[in-house]
């Protein structure tokens, strides 16, 4: 009864691909066309409102701008495991830093 359920059980689930080797070259990435933009327009907001910008904004946008960056950088460099993992963190920590400080500019701005 065993034997007859292994086979069973091979028939069913499909075969394994066999292992693909390690020095297969990795596939480019996209030019990201819309990060690039969106990178330089947050240093020209950066450049431009500076003196007119609050600390908040201030804040806003230079976390945006090291979100930023940290993606571009781990799309198009090639990083050891560790080092990629630091800069992804860095990326969250300086995106949910991002969203805090628009909330807490908009409820200044509307609210208060």
């Amino acid at each position: 009864m065993a034997r007859q359920s292994k086979k069973i059980a091979k028939k069913i689930q499909p075969k394994k691909k066999a292992v693909e080797p390690e020095n297969k070259k990795p596939e480019k990435t996209g030019k990201d066309y819309l990060l690039v933009i969106v990178l330089a327009l947050t240093i020209v907001f950066l450049l431009v409102g500076w003196t007119n910008f609050t600390w908040a904004n201030r804040g806003l946008y230079l976390a945006l701008l090291v979100s930023l960056s940290s993606t571009y950088a781990r799309r198009h460099y090639n990083f050891t495991a560790e080092k990629d993992l630091l800069i992804e963190r860095a990326g969250y920590v300086s995106m949910i830093f991002a969203i805090i400080l628009f909330a807490y500019v908009v409820y200044n701005q509307y609210m208060a």
